[in-house]
């Protein structure tokens, strides 16, 4: 064993059937060569009464080089046991009773096969860093012993830490020499109890191999505050979440792990599948699918650094709202992963009224980069399409989305509604503010190893547009501060206006969204949104101006100001337009009381809409079913409309 053996005094030795040795007293040292202050120093066993009787064949085992069968011990009784073991973080142990084979490095040493187990008082302590684990366990059977009726089987039980929290646990069998013998023919009922902290873990079933365990099957249950946690603990790759509750039927035959049936609650999501954990390859293997009858998203935003409880992720600093905390991107490498996701009912949040049903993806993570291909959703009539990526193999890993959506309904998508609206819909209840058939595409890339860093980061395009649709009277009025008409709309009720165009098109530039044009045209007025906003900063910047279409008495027609930041927006009118009118109404009051209204009246702008016009002819047939066609148009119609821009820029 190239360790010191020492033996008590009382020893006795037979030879005679078989090899039987009896001795008060057995210590194990630690590994030969070891520095006086190595870490691994100390025994490795210290017991009291051993009887241990072994066959010739195995004798015979031990004198056949590169034999790989396992050997045989016919009997091995301890009446006290005092064990301590330890491994380093760079994987040595002082456990290892031989070196690894030349020609095989790094293969493991096979335990022996006993036919009779007995260990009437143990006491185990472990120190191992590399699964940053401590415990101190006590461990008995009584198995095969004579006259200990009822009393078979194995007991271990201890407490200690793991990942610096508390842990404690117990495990118990019907038996321990089937479990040390190899033999899949016999199973052993199997319970076993964990609690680290907040965690707990049961599993109930047979199994075969105490130390390898390669035929297990039973029932697991198992609750925490978040996935990742145990992910860590069991070295795969799991995302962050709020507490949790799993069960299942887990099954490992050789290298493979197998978790069947599953149901998993985090939150308000319901979700379900089957996954096999493959060991055999060089990086392990994640593979199955992942369905849900029901999914929140808002239960995956602390996998993006949002603060939940038993997330562990910290509030945003005061004056921001995305997430800082940085991704565990090395996790990523730990294992390679395909899987199916598919998602009957997925919730976006209060404001929607409608799910994405379905919503399905395939999942795959090799080498690092982990993409979602063949997303497809489906809401309120249309649909989303596209792809998802993240490439953590360089120094600062890289993200990238290509998502288009088309002909989403938006009275139906949209939860919020228009108590004040004239028309109201067959079932008597209230339209959305805006309607119509939403269509779109957003071809961006990012980098970064947080929520903050990677939006902040953010280069590329966002484009939408509504076609068929309306929006709410006292919306636009309230928009262009049209005193008079929004005060007749309260009065008589609101009015969808028919929208002849509605587009945005947006670039991202290093996290600084500017728009290339935002236009919005009804009947009654003409919307344009410009400035910027940074991603970034978390700021905003924003300018609306309306354009009427017709004559109004009372109007403190003034672009309005969309500034402060993402926590604390600020809406006010632009003081110099504002002041300007105010001047004029106040020195002409001084004339003739009426006078003062005079600034005041809007004669209204019919040509404005010339832009919006032939963006909305650019754009008719651009919403096609797979939006096949949809990066082209809103090109071309920002192009168009950039004339339109440029002059109420210079109307202000």
């Amino acid at each position: 064993m190239q360790r010191p053996v020492d033996i008590g005094r009382h020893f006795r030795l037979h030879w005679l059937g078989s090899i039987r040795v009896d001795t008060d007293a057995l210590r194990i040292g630690p590994p030969q060569g070891l520095p006086t202050d190595s870490p691994l120093g100390g025994d490795l066993v210290d017991a009291r009464e051993v009887h241990l009787r072994v066959p010739y064949a195995t004798v015979m085992h031990l004198m056949r080089p590169g034999s790989d069968a396992p050997l045989r011990i016919s009997s091995l009784r301890v009446g006290e046991l005092n064990a301590t073991l330890k491994r380093l973080a760079d994987g040595r142990s002082n456990w290892a009773l031989q070196q690894p084979d030349a020609s095989a490095p790094g293969k493991p040493v096979r335990m022996p096969q006993f036919d009779e187990l007995v260990l009437q008082q143990g006491h185990v302590v472990v120190d191992d860093a590399v699964l940053k684990t401590q415990v101190d366990a006590t461990a008995s059977t009584h198995e095969g012993q004579r006259g200990a009726v009822q009393s078979a089987g194995l007991v271990v039980q201890g407490q200690g830490k793991h990942d610096d929290r508390p842990l404690a646990f117990r495990v118990e069998s019907a038996g321990a020499v089937p479990l040390l013998s190899r033999s899949h023919d016999v199973r052993v009922p199997i319970s076993v109890r964990v609690q680290a902290g907040p965690s707990r873990f049961s599993f109930d079933g047979t199994g075969t191999d105490l130390m390898g365990f390669d035929a297990l099957d039973g029932r697991v249950d198992l609750s925490g505050p978040s996935l990742a946690r145990v992910g860590d603990s069991l070295g795969i790759t799991l995302p962050t979440t709020e507490p949790f509750k799993l069960s299942g039927q887990l099954v490992k035959a050789e290298q493979v792990w197998s978790l069947k049936n599953v149901a998993l609650a985090v939150g308000g999501s319901r979700l379900g599948g089957a996954f096999n954990y493959d060991l055999g390859p060089q990086v392990p293997m994640l593979t199955g699918e992942l369905d849900a009858s029901r999914f929140e998203l808002a239960d995956l935003l602390p996998a993006f650094g949002a603060p939940r409880e038993g997330s562990g992720n910290p509030k945003p600093p005061p004056g921001r709202v995305l997430p800082q905390r940085e991704f565990d991107i090395p996790s990523l490498r730990r294992m390679n992963a395909r899987l199916r996701v598919r998602l009957a009912h997925a919730e976006l949040g209060s404001i929607f009224r409608k799910p994405l049903a379905p919503l399905q993806a395939d999942l795959s993570l090799q080498g690092g980069v982990l993409k979602l291909d063949n997303v497809l959703a489906r809401a309120a009539g249309g649909e989303v399409k596209g792809a998802l990526g993240l490439d953590s193999t360089t120094a600062v890993p890289k993200w990238s989305a290509d998502l288009r959506w088309s002909g989403i309904d938006l009275d139906q998508w949209l939860r919020p509604r228009n108590a004040q609206s004239q028309v109201s819909k067959p079932s008597g209840e209230n339209p959305g503010y805006v309607t119509g058939k939403l269509g779109g595409h957003a071809q961006l890339q990012a980098q970064g190893k947080s929520t903050a860093q990677m939006i902040g980061s953010t280069d590329g395009v966002v484009q939408a547009w509504i076609r068929n649709g309306t929006v709410s009277h006292l919306a636009v009025e309230v928009a262009g501060i049209d005193i008079a008409q929004a005060l007749g709309v309260l009065v008589i009720g609101d009015n969808p206006l028919p929208m002849s165009c509605a587009v945005v098109k947006a670039d991202a530039k290093n996290g600084t969204v500017t728009p290339e044009v935002a236009i919005v045209d009804t009947k009654d007025s003409t919307l344009l949104i410009g400035g910027s906003l940074s991603l970034a900063k978390e700021s905003l910047d924003l300018v609306l101006t309306t354009h009427p279409k017709d004559r109004t008495p009372i109007s403190l027609r003034s672009p309005v100001q969309v500034q402060g930041t993402f926590d604390h927006p600020r809406v006010h009118l632009e003081a110099k337009t504002l002041e300007r009118k105010l001047l004029g109404a106040a020195a002409l009051a001084l004339i003739n009381p009426l006078a003062g209204l005079i600034p005041l009246i809007d004669m209204g702008d019919k040509e404005s809409a010339g832009g919006c016009e032939r963006t909305r002819r650019q754009l008719r047939d651009a919403d096609g079913p797979a939006g096949a066609a949809n990066s082209k148009a809103p090109r071309a119609a920002a192009t168009q409309s950039r004339p339109l821009a440029q002059a109420s820029r210079s109307n202000r």
